[in-house]
């Protein structure tokens, strides 16, 4: 395999990766409108709750980004068994 297309590869994987990260944290910020804040903090309104639904989200659409990400990794690796 040529090395230009092994970087073109490279560089098509990123950019899926990256928007799937981007559709992760957004499918992530989308779920977690439907919990009810006011029985976990104190304040749900502040400025604080919101860093923390921001920062649940990031984590939660990595790693929904990495499953994703793995899956389709792994379902490309199956043609090599047969």
């Amino acid at each position: 395999m040529p090395l230009e297309q092994v970087a073109a590869e490279v560089g098509w994987m990123a950019g899926l990766n990256m928007v799937l990260l981007l559709v992760g944290v957004l499918i992530a910020w989308y779920s977690l409108q439907a919990v009810r804040w006011d029985v976990f903090l104190k304040k749900p309104k502040g400025r604080p709750a919101a860093v923390l639904r921001l920062l649940i989200s990031i984590a939660l659409g990595y790693f929904l980004m990495k499953f994703v990400s793995d899956y389709i990794s792994l379902s490309s690796m199956l043609k090599h068994i047969f």
